[in-house]
């Protein structure tokens, strides 16, 4: 009987295999199929039906088979991704001829040709398994994370700026993974805020269909996701917010697969947490300044020696981490610090309440005019080393009220030193009086100087001019401190204290023509310019008993007495005095008498010129020339030898 039966055997193999060894994309794939007429008839007309290597039958050689002969074909093939994605190649071939007697009714399915191989067996026929070739998969992802502080337009980090995690994952496997995510985790994350929240933001692809773009083709682009997270200032604080994301996805087969976060900063190793390095800035500010002044003392001066002044300091966090156990010193002597320290102080916390001081004025205080000093602001930071005063925070007191804002230490922020004014009072008074008033001629006469500091300043260098005018001889003088000097006319006295009161007497004899205005006047004083100057001179006048006319004289040559004399006759340069006898003859004549007559006749011939006159009384005319009348009287002379 006629048997027609034809056997197909597929057969494959690697003939241009590609890195990495074994099958893999890009390999170059040969399959041999080999038809065999294993009947008792000649098939003619055979061919090869093959879906995976040719869109149209494959013609063998011989294409007429007698029994017994075998026909073969050989195709090639390049592995794509698709078929890396499942993991190999599994298919077969058909083999169909005509008999004799019919067309196409005679046919088979391919074989592997090896019956040993545990293969897809899907009719239980050993003799039709699919030819099979596996493709090792690596299915992986990588994902690489980086941070940006955007430090806002001051550029310090604050509390609420912003950082942004930009999350970039790349399918460095060898087969396409779906449902790409990114994630971040509690457990791996420092910072004290919201969890950062990843958002797709660009790339990948929808190889599943599911209307999303999370699925990654090999070596096809990136898919980027973004997070922000907003700083708090614990996080300042500590320095430094780490954390790490985690890219999973799933390959073909549906297996996870997944990847913790790189930081390309880090070049030590793989898959490292991303770190933002916080810049920390701490910075401390003190204020010193100062209450008004007031009169504590009572005197009803404000500000004046034994007043208190008032300080109080102001801190201020200029930084941008918490400071702790925050210290004010200052050192000038005598001044009472209160308060403090300060357990915590935020960035921009400002503390006006903790610390004050208290001062009283000094005498020294009040010769300056001002007190003046700076008081020092110390802190630690956290995180900061408390017995390292290295590492301490500081700055110089400012005085808010003093505008040229120095920076002696180069912080960055104004040192003024804080300066008080003081209501510093220079005044020195000088008072001048004089013992007698009515004077007469040739008597002597004690001016009293006093000088006073009625101010509240000390006085050094002080020097009182006192020049004796021209109608006075200096006799003495005494001082109740310093010397003086009737040469100069200078009392100097050095220094005078608020409140001292010195003495000086002079003593003088006064004459009978010349200036009897006394003045006395501050010629000098160091320590301040002198509140109330019309105060620091005075004087003192005496006003003579004039043209007493002393009606006996004796000029007997004993030095006493010997002239006729006149007081202050030398006010009347003009004057005329006549000296007549009792019989009204004229024995003496002189035009500008200047009190030098000695009883020497210089009248008539009936009088001997140069004669003196004898003892007896005479009568004398004094014109002063003044237009007044002329003054007359009796006078006597008196010769005792």
């Amino acid at each position: 009987s006629l048997d027609p039966e034809l056997t197909l055997t597929k057969t494959v193999a690697i003939t241009n295999d590609v890195a990495p060894t074994g099958a893999s994309l890009g390999d170059e794939l040969t399959y041999t199929f080999s038809v065999a007429n294993t009947g008792n008839v000649t098939i003619s007309n055979i061919t090869i039906d093959d879906a995976l290597t040719s869109t149209t039958e494959l013609s063998i050689t011989p294409s007429t088979l007698l029994p017994g002969e075998t026909g073969t074909v050989t195709v090639t093939y390049t592995i794509d991704q698709d078929d890396v994605n499942a993991g190999g190649i599994e298919n077969s071939a058909s083999a169909t001829g005509d008999s004799p007697t019919g067309t196409d009714d005679v046919n088979d399915i391919s074989d592997n040709g090896d019956e040993t191989v545990d293969g897809p067996d899907p009719d239980t026929d050993p003799t039709n398994d699919p030819t099979v070739i596996t493709i090792p998969t690596n299915p992986e992802l990588s994902i690489i994370k980086t941070s940006s502080l955007d430090t806002g337009t001051d550029g310090v980090a604050n509390e609420g700026d912003i950082i942004t995690y930009t999350y970039t994952v790349t399918n460095t496997g060898d087969v396409t993974v779906f449902d790409v995510s990114v994630n971040e985790s509690a457990a791996n994350f420092t910072g004290t805020g919201t969890l950062p929240n990843p958002i797709y933001v660009s790339g990948g692809s929808d190889e599943d269909g599911e209307g999303d773009l999370e699925d990654m083709i090999v070596g096809i682009g990136t898919i980027v996701y973004t997070a922000t997270y907003v700083l708090t200032q614990e996080d300042i604080d500590t320095g430094i917010v780490t954390n790490q994301a985690t890219v999973d996805g799933t390959d073909p087969s549906g297996n996870p697969t997944s990847d913790d976060s790189d930081d390309p900063m880090d070049t030590t190793s793989d898959d490292d947490p991303t770190d933002t390095v916080i810049t920390q800035e701490p910075s401390i500010s003190l204020i010193k300044t100062v209450l008004p002044l007031t009169d504590t003392n009572g005197d009803g001066i404000a500000g004046s020696i034994d007043d208190i002044i008032t300080y109080v300091f102001i801190v201020e966090n200029t930084g941008n981490v918490t400071l702790t156990d925050i210290q004010v010193q200052d050192a000038l002597p005598g001044l009472i610090l209160t308060g403090g320290p300060i357990a915590q102080l935020l960035p921009g916390q400002i503390d006006n309440s903790t610390f004050s001081a208290t001062y009283q004025i000094t005498q020294a205080d009040l010769d300056i005019g001002s007190v003046t000093n700076s008081a020092n602001v110390s802190s630690e930071r956290l995180g900061g080393n408390p017995g390292d005063p290295s590492d301490d925070i500081t700055d110089t007191s400012d005085d808010p009220n003093d505008n040229s804002n120095n920076d002696d230490n180069g912080d960055g922020e104004p040192d003024d030193p804080t300066v008080v004014i003081l209501n510093s009072i220079f005044d020195l008074e000088v008072v001048k009086s004089v013992d007698e008033l009515r004077p007469v001629v040739g008597a002597e006469v004690t001016f009293t100087i006093e000088v006073a500091n009625i101010g509240n300043v000390t006085a050094t260098n002080v020097v009182i001019d006192e020049q004796i005018p021209s109608g006075y001889v200096f006799v003495s003088a005494i001082t109740t401190a310093g010397t003086y000097s009737e040469f100069d006319g200078e009392w100097t006295i050095g220094q005078l204290n608020p409140d001292q009161v010195e003495i000086l007497q002079i003593t003088v004899e006064v004459l009978g023509f010349g200036d009897y205005v006394n003045t006395a006047f501050v010629g000098n004083a160091d320590g301040g310019i002198d509140v109330n100057p019309g105060d620091n001179e005075d004087s003192a006048a005496v006003d003579p008993i004039c043209l007493t006319i002393y009606n006996e004289f004796s000029p007997d040559g004993d030095g006493v007495n010997e002239t006729f004399v006149i007081d202050c006759l030398e006010r009347f340069p003009d004057n005329k005095l006549e000296v007549y006898n009792r019989w009204g003859n004229i024995v003496y004549s002189k035009n500008g008498y200047l009190n030098d007559w000695n009883g020497v006749s210089n009248g008539r011939a009936v009088i001997n010129q140069s004669d003196e006159l004898p003892v007896g009384t005479y009568y004398y005319v004094l014109d002063l020339g003044d237009g007044s009348e002329p003054r007359v009287g009796w006078l006597y002379i008196n010769r005792r030898n």
